[in-house]
């Protein structure tokens, strides 16, 4: 009677059901020959043998324990019995037990690739990822194509934190099996850990594709959700530091990728908007301050920089209602006052460009800008010593050299000229720049 090959779980049975409930096990007899019985024996050994990975198949553990132990009696040297009952202790989870069958397996026949395989899986279960590491590199040696020993490897270098290794396991497993269900959704994992988002959110998708039609697959459509959400915000970050470097439209190109995967991203919104206004597409800027604001009504600051662009494309009516709105929502805007209070100045509302400007001054005094700008048109009021004062200040709070040495040239100049107001007084067009955030928060 021939044994049923079984090897590890996913292996298919081939002794056919019936057998199991008519078969009779061939017992010794008294006065028996020597040849006889060593043949009755071997035939009930293999009778008890094929028991068990019947009973292993139907999931009846117990019973497959018991006809393996019975096979084992009359063939201690079984390595194939030892290997199978192993994989029942595995089901039941004792895994010193059946790590103790594969160390007698491996022992009867070294190097027996599915012991190997299976102390493996054991001592994985175990928490013993160096032993699992350890026979499932030997394991593979002797099955180089064979997709579960690949994904099971990949996932022991996943636990041990060697990401790459894992990773290619795992692609190895896939390659062997494109139906690999476990290999790509710990492929999935992997990937999201090495902040891959676009390959997790693949392989978590190729698992809803693989998974049995009815089965509930909420909790992976949300993990693609926040995945994606996740993808979005480290394009954003990429955009950042690229705007950093100066990489200007590379910085616009990511965080257009980001918006395109979440629309509703103010932060990316915002700082393109804010790139495009420090490159000039100041009407472009204005489209993305509007896209936020539809989306955070009560931001603040991203009134203050449309503002800003309506400003630079001379909209000054609706530069100041935008201003209007950011002070009303934050009033401890300075920035928000100084370039409002520059709007003022521009359409010649002078008590209220200073009134602006000196609510700059009062919530950050640390700022020359917003000094200097009071200073400029106090001397367009001939407000000379007053003018002067606010130099000072801006000298003493600046440490921008550039800065210190264009306002002590003004201070010279004002100093050395009769009628200092009139040849101080500037048009319009020579006011400073309004102070804007950069988009490299």
């Amino acid at each position: 009677m021939r044994k049923i090959p079984f090897f590890v779980a996913f292996f298919i049975l081939l002794m056919p059901l019936q057998a199991y409930c008519l078969r009779e096990v061939p017992v010794a007899v008294p006065g028996m020959d020597k040849e006889t019985l060593k043949q009755v024996t071997q035939s009930a050994a293999v009778d008890f043998y094929n028991r068990g990975v019947e009973a292993l198949k139907l999931g009846s553990l117990d019973d497959a324990i018991s006809s393996f132990s019975k096979a084992l009696e009359l063939d201690p040297q079984d390595h194939l019995a030892y290997n199978n009952r192993g994989v029942a202790y595995k089901r039941k989870g004792l895994y010193d037990e059946a790590i103790a069958d594969y160390n007698r397996a491996l022992e009867i026949k070294p190097g027996y690739d599915s012991a190997l395989f299976n102390r493996g899986t054991a001592r994985y279960n175990k928490g013993d990822v160096d032993g699992a590491m350890s026979d499932l590199i030997e394991a593979q040696k002797k099955r180089r194509n064979d997709s579960i020993v690949a994904t099971t490897l990949g996932m022991v270098y996943r636990d041990k934190g060697e990401l790459d290794k894992a990773a290619k396991e795992l692609r190895r497993g896939i390659t062997l099996n494109k139906k690999n269900l476990r290999a790509y959704q710990a492929l999935a994992d992997v990937s999201e850990k090495q902040r891959d988002f676009e390959e997790a959110i693949r392989n978590y998708a190729k698992v809803m594709d693989l998974v049995d039609k009815g089965t509930d697959t909420s909790d992976l459509s949300k993990k693609i959700q926040d995945l994606r959400r996740l993808r979005a915000q480290d394009l954003h970050m990429q955009g950042l530091e690229n705007c950093r470097d100066e990489k200007l439209n590379k910085a616009i190109d990511l965080w257009t990728a980001a918006l395109k995967i979440d629309p509703n991203m103010v932060p990316a919104l915002r700082d393109r908007g804010l790139t495009r206004h420090k490159t000039g597409n100041y009407k472009k800027a204005v489209e993305d301050f509007s896209a936020a604001l539809e989306i955070a009504p009560a931001n603040a600051e991203l009134y203050r920089v449309r503002a800003d662009s309506y400003y630079r494309l001379k909209e000054p009516e609706k530069a100041l209602q935008d201003y209007d709105k950011a002070l009303e929502l934050n009033p401890r805007d300075a920035i928000g006052y100084n370039n409002r209070g520059l709007v003022y100045h521009e359409k010649g509302e002078i008590d209220k460009a200073i009134a602006d400007y000196s609510r700059a001054i009062a919530i950050d005094a640390s700022n020359p800008t917003f000094v200097e700008n009071r200073a400029l048109i106090l001397l367009s009021r001939g407000k000379t010593k007053e003018a002067l004062e606010d130099y000072q200040k801006a000298l003493e709070v600046t440490t921008d050299e550039k800065l210190k040495s264009r306002i002590l040239d003004k201070v010279s100049a004002i100093r050395e000229q009769s009628g200092a107001a009139t040849s101080a007084d500037r048009p319009a067009g020579d006011l400073p720049s309004p102070e804007t955030n950069s988009a490299a928060r």
